[in-house]
């Protein structure tokens, strides 16, 4: 009996899980962002990832520490990824003055990693709905899956 019910468990633990994300077509487009150069709101500095719009002399106080070689954005939205994270602007903080050059500030966000989302089973739907493993979000929050959006952003 023993023999038995290690027979049919032991099968059962080298079969691997699968995801609602996995199924889905990516529509998104993923560019890298060029040394000197913005995309979607992601500025790279000098070799650096940071995100936001800054005019003039203003500079944003905190790079994003992403794998530079791996790192994505998808146009049209302001979802980003790399190797390690997906990211999206959640905390969004406006710096209107009026700086002594007579220009103004800019905007950063200070809380960008999508938490939860696996970057490689992160999927772009389109109009800000992705999917990550099971999980659903528009415009970088999770919101309840909803396979009518699914149905709309296309199976593969």
């Amino acid at each position: 009996m023993k023999k038995l019910i290690s027979a049919l468990i032991v099968p059962l633990l080298f079969v691997g899980c699968s995801y609602r994300s996995d199924d889905i077509k990516d529509n998104g487009v993923w560019v890298p962002v060029p040394i000197g150069k913005s995309v979607m709101g992601y500025d790279n500095i000098g070799g650096k990832i940071y995100w936001g719009y800054i005019t003039d002399d203003f500079t944003a106080d905190s790079e994003l520490g992403v794998d530079i070689e791996t790192f994505r954005v998808c146009k049209g939205s302001e979802y980003s990824k790399d190797k390690n994270r997906v990211y999206y602007p959640q905390d969004i903080i406006c710096y209107d003055g009026i700086d002594e050059n007579g220009g103004f500030g800019g905007t950063i966000a200070k809380k960008i990693v999508l938490k939860g989302a696996n970057p490689s089973r992160f999927r772009y739907i389109g109009d800000g709905y992705a999917v990550s493993g099971n999980q659903m979000y528009l415009n970088g929050k999770k919101i309840e899956w909803n396979d009518s959006i699914i149905q709309k952003g296309g199976k593969r």
